[in-house]
């Protein structure tokens, strides 16, 4: 049986054939059957179904590797608490394919090269986003449009102005989105928005943090290219999607977090993690007014094009700055701390707490306070949990779309920053990029061509 024939065109048949396999649970009452959507016009989506408090939200996958297969696993062992049910899974890889199919307990009817197939499925309620980055955006843009809610893993596309054409559809459709940064779902990061929007630490100044490792090979990001991995075995040219198309290159799929056409490097891969609570923190997430950005690489692998470590510094319109850096060559940290006028707040994701110290001319108009979180930290499921909560009750996400796209801008300026070696400024109202002297430039794409240097 396929998604076309006749048996699919109810919820109830669907439940029946996946509820030993996904989840065990009974079938679903009748619901309205929609559209098949339209790609790549301007028209009225097909809206989706309407969910209620008690009704089973029914999720794809696009994208089986394996933080694809992370999440697959994840929302299988908590599908009874969460009311739902896995139903398809979409890879350009087949034997990604076949193994997202094993862990999602499904038949090979519902497995699908072309994710666009999977969204054409009524049945489907919620998608989640685990492809390519350079994939990111668009599948986010086309599953809204065909009525779907997104869980989109981090970063939240590949370019700037895809951040922003997200967001366009996001808010014409009203469909929830959550992007995939578990840590915005610790209470010790909103304990300290709620220090900050009490005014307890006054004006903001500056916030830091960072992301270190250290990997004793000096191949971050280097994976072993999977035994089955051929061009019978991988769409080629649709996972290189609208990045520049070259010849078929098995390290290049396996390792593709070390190029710049596939990925930001240390930005979007590891500091989104880390501005995403940060800027959420404040209480009042703001676009950057200016960004600066360096990056080394002297001491990676020469087949790699992203720097081993950055440094971002952003500016915003309050007077916030942020300072954050990362390196995959040394694990030696940074404090996690935002600075305000009157206080400071510093943030131990290892501990699970905050702590909130006035500074010494402040010290008696202020009181000393700790909050100590008691629940585990960072988990994936957590955040799935509170995603599908939203997509139930309307609320806007602790990782909503508008907090995804400030921290984006603020990744994407760093970028461009570093490989144009240039001072970004950013006007939010028009959306354009302009240099230290006033001239405009052209935010980065897929088509930009950047010289490497030294």
């Amino acid at each position: 049986m396929t998604p076309d024939s006749p048996d699919f065109q109810t919820r109830r048949s669907f439940i029946k054939k996946t509820a030993t396999v996904a989840t065990g649970a009974a079938a679903l009452g009748a619901t309205n059957i929609f559209k098949t959507p339209v790609y790549g016009q301007t028209q009225a989506p097909s809206p989706g179904r309407v969910i209620g408090a008690n009704d089973r939200i029914v999720v794809g996958f696009v994208g089986a590797g394996s933080q694809g297969r992370t999440h697959i696993r994840s929302q299988k062992a908590h599908a009874s608490e969460n009311n739902i049910a896995l139903a398809a899974v979409s890879d350009v890889f087949s034997a990604n394919l076949e193994r997202g199919q094993k862990d999602a307990g499904i038949d090979s009817a519902n497995c699908y090269k072309d994710y666009e197939k999977l969204l054409e499925r009524k049945d489907i309620d919620a998608i989640t986003v685990a492809t390519v980055d350079n994939w990111h955006a668009q599948v986010a843009i086309d599953a809204m449009n065909a009525g779907k809610h997104v869980y989109g893993e981090k970063p939240m596309a590949r370019y700037l102005m895809e951040g922003f054409d997200m967001l366009d559809v996001q808010k014409r459709t009203g469909k929830t989105f959550v992007i995939g940064s578990q840590y915005c779902a610790d209470e010790q990061w909103h304990k300290a928005a709620e220090w900050i929007k009490s005014g307890k630490i006054g004006p903001l100044v500056w916030a830091q943090g960072g992301y270190f490792r250290n990997n004793p090979k000096n191949d971050e990001w280097e994976h072993a290219i999977d035994p089955a991995l051929s061009e019978s075995t991988l769409d080629w040219v649709k996972w290189q999607g609208k990045a520049k198309k070259v010849p078929f290159e098995a390290r290049r799929f396996a390792s593709w977090h070390k190029y710049f056409t596939y990925n930001s490097g240390i930005l979007g891969n590891l500091l989104s993690h880390l501005a995403l609570p940060l800027l959420m923190s404040t209480g009042n997430p703001e676009f950057p007014r200016r960004v600066v950005c360096t990056g080394t690489k002297k001491i990676s692998f020469e087949r790699r094009e992203i720097p081993d470590t950055t440094h971002l510094l952003a500016e915003y319109p309050s007077g916030l700055t942020l300072m954050i850096g990362g390196s995959t060559v040394n694990e030696f940290g940074i404090p996690q701390i935002i600075r305000g006028h009157k206080g400071n707040i510093t943030i131990s994701n290892s501990a699970n707490k905050a702590e909130l110290k006035p500074e010494k001319n402040f010290a008696e108009d202020i009181e000393a306070e700790e909050f100590s979180n008691p629940n585990p930290i960072a988990k994936i499921e957590k955040l799935e949990k509170h995603f599908f909560d939203c997509v139930r009750t309307g609320k806007t996400p602790l990782a909503n779309i508008d907090l995804a796209l400030k921290v984006h801008t603020t990744l994407c300026l760093a970028e461009m920053s570093e490989r144009l070696q240039m001072t970004m400024l950013f006007d939010e109202k028009t959306r354009k990029v302009t240099n230290g002297e006033g001239k405009e430039i052209a935010a980065i794409s897929y088509d930009t061509e950047i010289p490497p240097h030294a």
